[in-house]
């Protein structure tokens, strides 16, 4: 990694408060061309691997536990159903990630590192399947920007014109993960409602799985709490806090 790295990654929030509410709520416009349908038994198809529903399952269970605590103290709740649609984005933008890893034979940029050693930190006290969940769901679009971060430095220094900036070389990185796309797939199974569009994942705003009006949903987004009236319908085992 060249010295133009800066303390985070563009479009990533400079700290955390409670965290899972907001990742959670507005974490689904992140960095990917969609194919329609999803392999028997499996939750997300990316290129040649896959992600199984009991993955996703037990790994939202495990999220929701380690960060129990905070959202009690902070008297917060969040539906299970958001949680899993974005835990099922994040980890499959870690696949996309690892693909394109092997592709273009780079490694994730330090940042990484530091980003996993900063959940880690957080975690400490968790036991370790909690906080390597979360490490593995926080950890998704760190990981898939700072592999194209180094894509990008890669092309760019091959082609003679090194990076001048980390915002240019991921940019690049992203042009390489479209060139990618072209002779791979992604494909969510339809109950997460998560879109794959032109490189962005992003939550379907006609999807049923997500019950919400719109006028809740970016009242939600913005105060970074799901609709009051939502909750209190779920049950206990439908909700995270």
């Amino acid at each position: 990694m060249n010295t133009v790295m800066s303390s985070r990654l563009p479009g990533r929030p400079k700290g955390r408060s409670i965290g899972l509410v907001g990742v959670a709520l507005a974490g689904l416009v992140l960095s990917g061309c969609a194919a329609m349908g999803v392999h028997p038994g499996s939750a997300a198809v990316v290129g040649d691997e896959s992600l199984s529903m009991r993955k996703i399952d037990r790994t939202t269970q495990r999220y929701c536990r380690a960060y129990e605590p905070q959202l009690s103290q902070a008297n917060q709740r969040v539906p299970m159903k958001v949680l899993r649609q974005f835990i099922a984005a994040s980890l499959s933008q870690r696949l996309l990630g690892e693909q394109l890893a092997e592709e273009y034979d780079v490694q994730p940029t330090s940042q990484y590192a530091q980003q996993v050693t900063k959940v880690s930190q957080q975690f400490a006290s968790a036991d370790p399947d909690l906080r390597n969940a979360v490490v593995d769901v926080e950890g998704g679009v760190p990981y898939l920007q700072t592999v194209q971060v180094a894509i990008g430095e890669k092309l760019l220094n091959e082609a003679g014109t090194p990076a001048t900036s980390t915002k240019a070389a991921l940019q690049r990185g992203q042009v390489a993960t479209q060139d990618w796309l072209k002779d791979h797939s992604i494909s969510l199974d339809p109950v997460f409602g998560v879109d794959v569009d032109g490189g962005q994942f992003k939550a379907a705003s006609d999807s049923t799985s997500y019950p919400v009006s719109p006028m809740a949903s970016q009242g939600a987004a913005a105060s970074g709490q799901p609709d009051p009236a939502y909750l209190a319908a779920l049950p206990a085992s439908a909700v995270c806090g």
